[in-house]
């Protein structure tokens, strides 16, 4: 259909013969260096199953945190592991955004949480289990699962590793699977202090925390913002045709955040 469309609009422009020709293949022709450059997979490949099911409304499971906190010894210990509890539930609530944005419909925060409460199986347990009743008694197409397998840090860093499974509520099926490596580089002074610049400081200012968990926070929603895009838009967006020419994101990636805010995406084949 989009080829159909594309090619009788290329006819109105350039008319027949070699000019449509040409026109089609300046339209097509970045978009297959892009592919072969990155060795990338085509969002109508790497996403069949949901340019096939075409889901509309999705749930966010409750977050599967299974990073560490510190024995309470100090205040730092609780400072530390108040911290990764506030990113961690960031990490959850910040998912909605990008899927919404995306045209996709889901459960408010209050049927959310009435859902999550009414479930008797773990995560995990529900990330495997037959999930077919969340289709036929709840009218959600798709279940989104995330796991925070884990922090790490240096003295400019911040590293988070999560793993996205998406699975269809119809059929069972995984419609993704992503894991991803994301590091934060950070700004220090001569002794080692994080400074508050740009959006993380705007971010600490305006829910009253620390730089520390306002970049951890910062870290989790670039992330979520990142990996959701690259999902086929919702029904209502309409535009699943045309944008599964583009390249997709690889199931294994490591990603890396500047200080300036940009991100680099470096594909690996392992995830560690």
């Amino acid at each position: 259909m989009g080829y159909w469309l594309l090619k009788n609009r290329k006819k109105e422009i350039c008319g027949n013969g070699a000019g449509r020709v040409h026109s089609l293949l300046i339209f097509f022709l970045p978009l297959l260096l892009l592919l072969s450059a990155c060795g990338s997979q085509k969002k109508l490949d790497a996403y069949s199953d949901i340019y096939a099911e075409r889901p509309q409304v999705l749930y966010i499971a409750p977050l599967n945190d299974l990073s560490v906190r510190h024995a309470l010894r100090t205040v730092d210990d609780s400072l530390y592991n108040l911290s990764l509890n506030i990113a961690a539930k960031h990490l959850y609530l910040s998912a909605a955004d990008p899927l919404i944005r995306h045209g996709y419909y889901l459960p408010g925060p209050l049927a959310s949480a009435q859902i999550a409460a009414t479930e008797w199986r773990t995560g995990k347990q529900l990330r495997n289990d037959d999930i077919t009743d969340y289709y036929t008694d709840l009218g959600i197409d798709a279940v989104l699962f995330i796991t925070l397998h884990g922090w790490n840090a240096t003295y400019n860093t911040w590293t988070v590793e999560v793993e996205y499974v998406l699975r269809s509520a119809r059929t069972g099926l995984e419609l993704m699977h992503v894991s991803v490596n994301a590091m934060k580089m950070l700004t220090t002074d001569f002794k080692g202090n994080l400074l508050p610049l740009g959006e993380d400081a705007d971010f600490a200012r305006r829910y009253g925390c620390d730089i520390e968990t306002a970049q951890r926070c910062r870290l989790v929603e670039i992330l979520n913002q990142y990996v959701l895009k690259d999902l086929p838009s919702g029904l209502k967006a309409r535009q699943h045709t045309t944008e599964g020419y583009i390249p997709s994101h690889p199931e294994y990636f490591n990603l890396k955040i500047h200080p300036d805010g940009s991100v680099q995406m470096l594909k690996t084949e392992l995830y560690e």
